[in-house]
């Protein structure tokens, strides 16, 4: 019988290997521990372990100089790791594996596919594999499970996130695909089911195939925030990495090769017809499709790839499909037919309406144009699954930016005991203020854009959305770059800061409108998604209101004031006005509820679980400034005293000084309190600032993106 060369027994010359790499899950965090085990070619442990630490926040560590007897080596880290679904810190630890040929090259990386792989290795070895053997059919069969196998050429120990390349974004797109909807325990376990399964059969159970399945098509709409995280990451580490279009490297057709979905030169998706003309009362319409490749009704790679030729389910669209009467517009592809099914159309005027047709890249590769009836009778929509899935996106991201927003405000108020201002233009809570607003407006414009593609019924909800982030970045910022037209898809689009008088004189405009179109009704912002997004007259009135009494045009905000007050929808209580359980909540998001510590034992930052950016307590002490800056004392204090009287709070006798107080005590995290201090020359006091600090300083990242950005004064 022959032998291998295993079987004649292994070379154990010493060598000297000078061991260094990095840690990248998201890369792991500073200090986080790792180990070094050397082993012989069968996975028999040889000498001693080594420890070290990871040196910086990029997962970067090394060994020194070592002497190992054999090559191999297992690599352990434990430690913190930068979530790029979330773009934040783990709250927990990982434990990473990776099994290491280091005669191939010294220098190693750990990360999630060099763990998924290290069972298989294991596996093969123990069959009587060699360790190149192993690693190389192992590497070969996990890249496949993902339809990467494009790169398995390229060990996954020399993957790498900062590295740029078409490996790297392979690394990140399986890491996210693993991450997404898991805390670090879930993860944990689910990476422990992974490793055994591939380690036994060198692929995945059909059930984990399914999960896999199901996790993509939810990771689909999180992948341009992914790509962005990952990149503010580093920046903030002060490295700029380049990220590749990471639904590249997903199989999102399930046909085993990730990439692959897009039309080749000289190929093209042809129609039987492009022209529909739809009745009023809607219809059902099919249409032929000639098409080399898988073709979608939906733009894939802003949302999870949608129904597929040989898939049976109709879309929802962005309307919602189970209101009685109400128009929809369903699309599915069977057999190469598209079938579109119109409901009652819901416009009072005729409507064009484009139904394109995408390839998993998202691309339009055919289109055919709708051509709707008018119906005199038409009665608004709910939202359906995919308006629900693009308001969600807007409402986390601008969830956010005020709860940044208002932590920066409570370090105004604070300042006299905390000394943390001024703030720096690196500052994390500037730089993620700024960043979520501006997601916000994309998102919106996205959902704006799409919506005014189909029936154009719900702009002015969105302009009270855009009205309600912008009119807050002119107070924090003064001038800023505006934009209600396409959205921004990368840096080349951005733009120079607009004069705040231009912004505010367009927003204005866009709110008297709003307010002539939208419901006179109790506003439900915390029920549901719905909830959210059909605004009431109320909510824009407010807005408007603090326009104009940022340009201290006290008469026209006190009529739309009293107006919401007088209308009886809300009542003044003994709650707070961050709490749910209230009767006073106009408009507010749900937070996550978080106190952060400070350097003062009287001062509490802290992010409530309800955050009421408009409230009866605030439409209240808004008309009692109003009152007070018309000469009306009486009628100031009289607003006031009710406000007072119902929490059960004392403030001093003088007007604007009380309101101050009572703002303190009951509105500090509704993201108006600034505002409040700005508009009545109480902010350079009240917050022991310079007049330079009215305005905060825009974000350092966004002046080295932008260069038609200039710097706040005095920054």
């Amino acid at each position: 019988m022959s032998c291998s060369n295993s079987d004649k027994g292994e070379d154990l010359t010493p060598h000297t290997y000078n061991v260094s790499g990095k840690v990248e899950k998201g890369p792991f965090v500073s200090g986080s521990t790792i180990t070094i085990q050397p082993m012989d070619s069968k996975l028999q442990v040889l000498g001693s372990m080594f420890n070290t630490t990871i040196t910086d926040n990029t997962g970067s560590f090394t060994f020194g100089s070592k002497m190992f007897q054999a090559p191999y080596a297992e690599i352990m880290a434990t430690g913190y790791f930068f979530n790029e679904v979330k773009g934040n810190l783990s709250n927990g630890v990982l434990v990473l594996r990776a099994l290491v040929d280091l005669s191939d090259n010294s220098t190693v990386n750990v990360n999630i596919l060099t763990h998924l792989k290290y069972s298989r290795i294991k596996k093969l070895i123990e069959s009587g594999k060699s360790f190149k053997e192993a690693n190389n059919q192992a590497q070969s069969e996990l890249l496949k499970q993902f339809g990467l196998q494009r790169y398995a050429s390229k060990d996954v120990s020399q993957f790498s996130i900062v590295a740029g390349t078409d490996e790297s974004a392979a690394l990140i797109a399986v890491s996210s695909l693993l991450l997404i909807n898991r805390g670090e325990g879930t993860l944990t376990e689910y990476l422990s089911t992974l490793s055994q399964e591939f380690g036994e059969n060198g692929s995945f159970s059909d059930m984990t195939k399914a999960q896999i399945k199901k996790d993509k098509l939810e990771l689909a709409s999180y992948l341009n925030i992914i790509h962005d995280n990952v990149i503010k990451r580093y920046a903030d580490l002060g490295m700029n990495i380049e990220v590749k279009n990471l639904a590249s490297y997903f199989d999102w057709d399930d046909d085993g090769t990730a990439g692959n979905e897009t039309l080749k030169d000289g190929e093209h998706v042809t129609l039987d017809k492009t022209e529909i003309s739809v009745p009023k009362d809607g219809g059902l319409y099919q249409v032929t499709i000639n098409s080399p490749i898988p073709v979608y009704t939906e733009e894939s790679i802003s949302g999870s790839p949608s129904t597929a030729i040989g898939d049976n389910n109709f879309l929802n669209s962005i309307y919602d499909s189970d209101v009685s009467a109400t128009p929809t517009v369903e699309k599915k592809i069977e057999n190469k037919i598209l079938t579109i099914k119109v409901g009652k159309s819901q416009s009072k005027k005729e409507q064009m309406l484009a139904i394109n047709l995408f390839d998993c890249m998202g691309n339009t590769v055919a289109t055919v144009n709708l051509k709707i009836e008018a119906n005199s009778t038409a009665t608004l929509p709910l939202l359906g699954n995919a308006g629900k899935a693009a308001m969600n996106s807007i409402v986390l991201s601008l969830s956010d930016a005020f709860s940044q927003y208002n932590i920066i405000e409570q370090y105004y108020y604070y300042n006299k005991d905390m000394h943390v201002l001024p703030l720096s233009s690196s500052d994390n809570y500037i730089s993620n203020c700024w960043t979520k607003f501006y997601s916000s407006n994309n998102y919106l414009l996205f959902f704006k854009e799409y919506e005014s593609q189909q029936l154009g019924i719900y702009q002015d909800y969105f302009n009270v959305f855009y009205a309600m982030y912008y009119y807050t970045m002119v107070v924090a910022w003064g001038d800023v770059p505006y934009n209600y037209g396409n959205r921004w898809t990368d840096i080349s689009d951005r733009i120079s800061r607009i004069p705040k008088e231009d912004i505010l004189s367009d927003l204005k405009s866009r709110l008297k409108t709003a307010i002539e179109n939208l419901d006179e009704k109790k506003n439900h912002s915390l029920t549901d998604i719905n909830g959210m997004f059909f605004v009431s007259k109320d909510v824009a009135r407010i807005l408007l209101a603090n326009i104009y009494m940022y340009e201290e045009n006290w008469s026209s905000a006190k009529t739309l004031l009293a107006k919401v007050i007088s209308n009886g929808y809300y009542e003044l209580d003994g709650t707070s006005d961050y709490e749910k359980t209230g009767n006073g909540i106009i408009f507010g998001f749900s937070t996550e509820e978080n106190t952060k510590s400070t350097k003062s034992s009287s001062a509490t930052i802290k992010t409530p679980s309800i955050m009421p950016i408009q409230s009866i307590s605030d439409a209240y002490l808004l008309n009692a400034e109003c009152e007070y800056h018309l000469g009306n004392a009486n009628d100031a204090k009289a607003l006031l005293s009710k406000v007072t009287s119902a929490k059960g709070i004392t403030v001093s006798s003088n007007i604007l000084t009380g309101i101050k107080e009572a703002r303190a005590k009951e509105l500090l995290y509704n993201a108006g309190y600034f505002a409040f201090l700005k508009r009545n020359g109480l902010a350079t006091s009240e917050s022991a600032i310079q007049s330079y600090e009215l305005l905060f300083p825009i974000p350092r990242r966004e002046l080295d993106l932008n260069p038609s950005m200039t710097q706040n004064p005095g920054y």
